[in-house]
């Protein structure tokens, strides 16, 4: 039992109205439920952009030897690599596009992986961006 409200996903289908107003207008997080063990949370995007606020995405800034740049992000085991920052940034971000519809695309194998599973909020961060401007200030480039 959670302390959230919930609802049999039944139920949730037959008031889907009265369900997404309550999310959205009333800000209030609710638990769709599916036989015994399948839950589904739902949440406004803007509070679930909250909830990940504090998973940043911070590159380390490498000044190679032939004077290019890397863009080294650990936490997600990407890097990217280019003559100038802004062309290593670039690089990276179409990495991180790639990856984190990759990751979508195989959630169950990633998800189950010891040394992925915890990029999940990391990838949710790079999917919630609307274009690359973003994904460039979540980089903090």
């Amino acid at each position: 039992m959670t302390m959230l409200s919930e609802l049999q996903f039944t139920e949730a289908r037959n008031q889907f109205s009265a369900l997404y107003d309550s999310v959205f207008n009333s800000f209030n997080p609710i638990i769709v439920k599916r036989k015994q063990t399948e839950q589904v949370a739902l949440l406004r995007v803007d509070l679930l952009k909250m909830v990940l606020v504090y998973y940043k995405l911070n590159p380390e800034i490498i000044k190679e030897d032939d004077g290019s740049t890397t863009l080294a992000l650990d936490s997600l085991e990407l890097y990217a690599n280019n003559s100038t920052l802004d062309l290593a940034a670039s690089d990276l971000i179409e990495d991180l596009k790639v990856y984190a519809q990759d990751y979508m695309d195989r959630s169950q194998l990633f998800l189950q992986a010891p040394n992925r599973k915890s990029h999940f909020p990391y990838v949710l961060k790079v999917l919630l961006c609307d274009n690359d401007e973003e994904l460039l200030a979540l980089l903090g480039l």
